[in-house]
């Protein structure tokens, strides 16, 4: 491929160069390359002796990201295995502001974001949770700071800058860790007797994104110093770095897609035609629906509710190294680590409902003809998904309120209630998110070398812990009871008289122009049923111990032998528990009775809701959605106001939600390289034992009734519950409901716990075999073959199952007020019973050297998943309290069986001599149905590999001097099948970005660095099912953010 500076001003990469120049953008000269390492050297120690030294390429002597490219080109010729490596050109100077970031320029790797950030990386189309992570070889303990424990490393945790390089390994060899299925990352740090003595960096920087809600520039300052004294005996290098940045994102989202028919129980079918078995079907009553303009609308799928959210996050990072190095002899090195990761976030996340609750759904109901408030729908051209809906309140046309008022009118009794008259929507609503997570390590390791043996004794410890301390979140109505609640004379008061959303192109959703005045005005209906504060937290550990031992040969083939053993300790542990409110006059450490008795005034004060605790967010119009009105509720004020109200918050552990897993990892090992004149390579085994004990509880809910009847009749009431209502009753729709309290007898809501458990144990022996040719000076053959494994997900095997029960009577009382759920029983669980993944790979690939510092080269992939988990729901017989029952769209999860992932990977780069290069790669992954069964051999179907993408492309330009360095990049995933949602596949649609980085070195010491990321500002959107993509699920847009900085070197 061959490219022109004179390409014309069309060419999207020219722009975006002209672009950085006409900015005078600058961004650190960074390395990243594709390379490979020799087994028995480190990546790590090989590129900081680099950097003390330049190249001369020809004539041309090069430095900066040219040398760098240039360096990892020759360790790739020389390498055995299939490696990525990503490498620092200098001390501070990382290609991405995320390793994530950076990892997905090479071939076969895709990320997903968070907040703009890559968080999680996955390689050649298999989930990010069969990536394994570690830090300098070892593992490193993550924890989820909004979530439960996984797998997957949390790379917003991982201060770039701290890194010298980062390892990918395709291909596993003997002496790596077990565990990564679909590749490897090892990071690595700098040591203090590997660079100069009072060397390092001081570097800050300042952060903007276009959709920002404020005006501040995000800073971050980041910091190293490296000493070691004349004798190159003992050194110490500390590094730190602090960043503040600001993240905001702007999405949509859909809930559950029900089918509506006409026939009770009617099969749902795609957009084709085809039956979709096992599809939610409409459990509102089995028919289609009338809106109030005479049309009938049946057979279509639609979501429950549309969601529109903006999220402000303020996020906080900070890292730490202290690394200590004792050279005592030429032979002994004793090197000691410790690490500090935090991540704080606090997060306000304001959200715009418009859910189903304006339909009238049951046939037998006597407004279901009247349409309640809705005034028509939009479909897909095959008239079988729902894109848009509007619901009105008409000027001048009596709505009734109740049966009462219906039946005065001359309407068949049945579904009058106060969604009848009063529209509830949109339900504004979100959550107030304090969140944190830290990681810590420390390891010892003491290195030996003598003669033609190597040794090495490693122990270490990393944990860490993370989630959040309030998780608050209430919703409010936009109407108000005025009087009458139950009778003829029932009246409300309504904010809003049109809500109307549409997903045809970008989402938008349309409210009535006076919504905004009419909520501060008093006009609103705060949802208590809805509010509260759960949380979840996390925690991660392990030790470990290993010894590695290497002898080194003199044969003319037999390189050196290594071999090792290795011990591992760990596991996880996830608590939940809620914050909250006690009424006045009420003992605040007595949770049951923190409503108090009937008589206190407590309920109807939290019936109250401040309307100047309302809000408008700035620049609510994106790519994600358009809207012409967004109320928001301002969540840290009204907490200060629950404490001014109710006293300070309590907060509340769960112990019945138990969740634990605990694994004991024994392994050795043993592995030959060779290496001859033209063929070298290694060839070894891994022996595996693993101990798992995982427990969890399932909580088993009965939901009997919602509603407060007196011989059989609902009471009404206004803002209190009615008279004689037991103790915790509350007040929701006109009517006086039941406790929610599991502790109160009155409840209509009972509930009880079982802890089911796991304890295991399994061998595993994995070879592995690499090897490299070379057919000519410059041309290489490399072939792997290997057998590898990965560890259930922890949340497959230990998360909390829930079952549900629903009467009757609960589902009858909430078609009152919307929403409710599906009668008999429903649930979702974890499935003990899950094998390990396990998977056979091979490798096949060509490389072809043509100019020093240049390649062109492919490499084919093959990975036989024979066991692998994927999400499924189902009904399935379960035994409840001794009985036998049926439970409907159990959630859970299953083995795969026979799966295939496979692929090319196409790859060049070329640099000319004035400066001006490039680098591209290409991945084609393909990716099979296989067949999932349940323990006992019962067949569900199929399912695709989760996690895979078909197409990946990257795309990079550069041009570098001495003083300037200029760098392009782009980068397009494919399309990503993700887990299961109502039966069908999540499909991530097809994103692009570009990114731009520039950088000008005043002096040797001194350089301003600048970077624009998402320039062209894309929304990344998800659909469901593989039929078409009008049955929008989600989207998300977290802006473009550029970056400033200056760096002294020293």
């Amino acid at each position: 491929m061959n490219l022109s500076p004179r390409t014309q001003h069309r060419n999207s990469l020219s722009l975006a160069i002209a672009a950085v120049l006409t900015a005078a953008m600058a961004a650190p000269a960074i390395v990243f390359a594709q390379q490979a390492t020799a087994p028995a050297d480190s990546a790590a120690t090989s590129a900081q002796a680099d950097q003390k030294k330049a190249d001369e390429l020809g004539k041309v002597t090069v430095t900066g990201y040219r040398y760098s490219i240039q360096k990892s080109l020759d360790q790739k010729r020389d390498a055995n295995a299939i490696v990525e490596v990503i490498t620092a050109e200098d001390v501070g100077k990382f290609p991405d502001k995320n390793v994530a970031d950076a990892l997905q320029r090479v071939p076969g790797v895709i990320i997903s974001r968070d907040g703009g950030e890559g968080k999680n990386v996955s390689v050649r189309g298999l989930a990010s949770g069969l990536t394994l992570t570690e830090l300098n070889g070892n593992y490193v303990a993550t924890a989820e700071s909004n979530g439960d424990p996984t797998r997957s490393f949390n790379y917003t945790l991982m201060p770039s800058n701290m890194l010298s390089s980062a390892e990918l390994f395709k291909t596993p060899e003997a002496r790596l860790d077990e565990g990564g299925i679909g590749g490897t990352v090892i990071l690595h740090t700098r040591r203090p007797l590997n660079v100069k003595s009072n060397s390092g960096f001081v570097n800050v920087e300042g952060a903007m994104a276009d959709n920002r809600s404020h005006d501040k520039i995000d800073p971050s300052v980041s910091a190293q110093y490296s000493w070691h004294d004349k004798s190159d005996r003992f050194g110490i290098l500390i590094g730190y770095t602090h960043q503040k940045r600001s993240a905001r994102t702007m999405g949509t989202s859909t809930e559950d897609y029900n089918w509506y028919g006409r026939d009770e129980g009617g099969e749902a079918v795609d957009v084709n035609g085809r039956p979709t078995p096992g599809a939610p079907h409409d459990y509102w009553g089995g028919t289609g629906f009338h809106d109030q303009n005479g049309g009938y609308y049946t057979h279509f799928a639609m979501p429950t509710s549309v969601d529109m959210s903006i999220t402000n996050e303020q996020r906080e990072r900070k890292g730490g190294q202290l690394t200590a190095q004792f050279k005592p002899t030429n032979e002994l090195t004793v090197t000691a680590n410790y690490f500090r990761f935090d991540l704080s976030q606090n997060s306000q996340t304001n959200t715009l409902k418009i859910p189903e609750w304006s339909l009238s759904r049951f046939s037998g109901d006597g407004n279901w003809l009247t349409g309640r408030m809705l005034d028509g729908m939009t479909f897909d051209p095959s008239h079988t998904i729902v894109t848009g809906a509007t619901y009105s309140a008409h000027a001048g046309m009596t709505y009734p309120c109740n049966e009462t008022q219906a039946a005065a009118l001359g309407y068949q009794p049945g579904g009058w209630g106060s969604d009848s008259c009063a529209l509830p929507t949109p339900q504004i609503t979100g959550s107030y998110n304090i969140q944190k997570a830290r990681s810590q390590t420390f390891d010892l390791s003491v290195e030996w070398h003598h003669g033609p043996f190597d040794a090495e004794i490693k122990g270490g410890h990393t944990w860490a812990e993370g989630g959040p301390s309030l998780q608050f979140t209430l919703p409010i109505k936009p109407r108000k009871l005025i009087s009458g609640a139950g009778t003829a004379t029932e009246t409300w008061a309504l904010a809003n008289h049109l809500s109307a959303w549409s997903l045809s192109g970008t989402p938008s959703m349309t409210f009535s122009p006076d919504l905004m005045q009419n909520l501060q005005n008093g006009i609103l209906e705060p949802d208590l049923g809805s509010t509260g504060s759960s949380w979840t937290k996390n925690s991660n550990h392990q030790n470990y111990a290993q010894a590695d031992f290497t002898w080194h040969s003199q044969s003319s083939w037999l390189q050196s032998l290594q071999f090792g053993a290795k011990y591992r300790d760990g596991g996880v542990h996830r608590n939940t528990g809620n914050n909250y409110w006690a009424c006045p006059g009420t003992d605040p450490n007595d949770y049951a009775n923190r409503f108090g008795q009937s008589n206190n005034p407590c309920p109807a004060l939290a019936n109250q809701f401040p309307s100047y605790l309302l809000y408008s967010p700035s620049n609510t119009n994106s790519g994600a959605f358009n809207t012409n009105l967004f109320p928001a509720i301002n969540y840290p004020t009204y907490i200060q106001y629950l404490n001014s109200t109710y006293g300070q918050m309590r907060t509340r552990n769960e112990p019945n939600f138990v969740y634990n897993v605990n694994e004991k990892i024994s392994s050795v090992y043993a592995q030959a390289n060779f290496s001859t004149e033209r063929l070298r390579g290694n060839v070894g085994v891994r022996l595996v034992r693993t101990q798992q004990q995982a427990d969890s509880t399932d909580q088993i809910d009965y939901y009997n009734a919602y509603f407060w009847r007196v011989n059989g009749a609902l009471q009404p009431c206004s803002s209190a519950p009615a008279a004689g209502a037991p103790t915790g009753s509350g007040c929701q729709g006109g009517f006086t409901t039941l406790p929610d309290d599991v502790n109160n007898p009155a409840s209509g809501h009972t509930q009880s716990w079982a802890v089911s458990s796991l304890n295991r144990r399994y061998n595993d022996v994995l070879p592995s075999f690499n090897i490299a040719y070379d057919i000519t000076k410059n041309l290489v053959l490399r072939g792997a073959a290997s057998k590898v494994i990965s560890r259930p997900g922890y949340g497959d095997i230990a998360s909390p199952g829930g079952l549900n029960y629903c009467s009757a009577q609960y589902v009858t009382d909430h078609q009152i007020i919307g929403g409710g759920c599906q009668q008999g029983w429903t649930g979702s669980g974890s499935n003990k019973n899950l094998e390990a993944y396990k998977a056979t790979q091979f490798d096949l690939g060509l490389e072809w050297y043509f100019h020093p510092g240049s390649i062109v080269g492919a490499d084919l992939f093959r990975k036989n998943v024979s066991n692998f988990t994927v999400p499924v729901v189902q009904d399935v017989a379960m035994s409840v309290a001794g009985q036998t029952v049926t439970v409907q769209n159990y959630s859970t999860t299953a083995g795969g069986r026979n799966g295939v992932s496979e692929g090319i990977e196409l790859y060049a780069q070329h640099t000319l001599d004035f400066g001006l290069g490039f680098q591209v790669n290409y991945t084609y992954n393909r990716t099979n149905e296989a067949a999932i069964t349940l323990q006992d051999g019962t067949s569900l179907g199929k399912s695709p590999l989760v996690g895979s993408a078909k197409n990946q492309a990257n795309f990079t330009v550069f041009y570098e001097t001495r003083k300037l360095m200029l760098r392009a990049s782009y980068n397009r995933r494919g399309e990503v099948v993700d887990g299961l949602v109502n039966k069908m596949n999540v499909y991530e649609e097809p994103y692009q970005q570009v990114d731009l980085n520039a950088a000008y070195n005043f002096t040797d010491a001194f350089s301003l660095s600048a970077s624009v990321l998402n320039l062209t500002r894309e929304t990344a959107r998800t659909h469901l099912g593989n039929d078409t993509k009008d049955r929008f699920y989600s989207n998300s847009y977290s802006g473009r953010t550029a970056y400033l900085g200056l760096t002294y070197k020293f």
